[in-house]
């Protein structure tokens, strides 16, 4: 039970130490000048480190299941 606890602290914390650093890094929020059409339609879903965050959170929620499935 423990090492679901840690894990889930790991994939939450990782994903708000990601969101830190593109907030430091000006990821989000309004910029000064206007950016090309195409980098304005481009999607932060589109990020490959949300994409990592995603799918390990998917993996995760996998395992959980399968151990309560067969009755631990």
């Amino acid at each position: 039970m423990i090492w679901m606890i840690l894990s889930a602290a790991v994939l939450i914390g990782g994903g708000l130490w990601t969101a830190a650093i593109m907030k430091r890094s000006g990821a989000f929020g309004r910029k000064d000048t206007d950016n090309p059409e195409p980098v304005q339609q481009h999607p932060y879903g589109l990020n490959p480190i949300i994409w990592l965050y995603i799918a390990a959170f998917v993996v995760f929620l996998g395992i959980i299941i399968i151990v309560w499935m067969k009755g631990r």
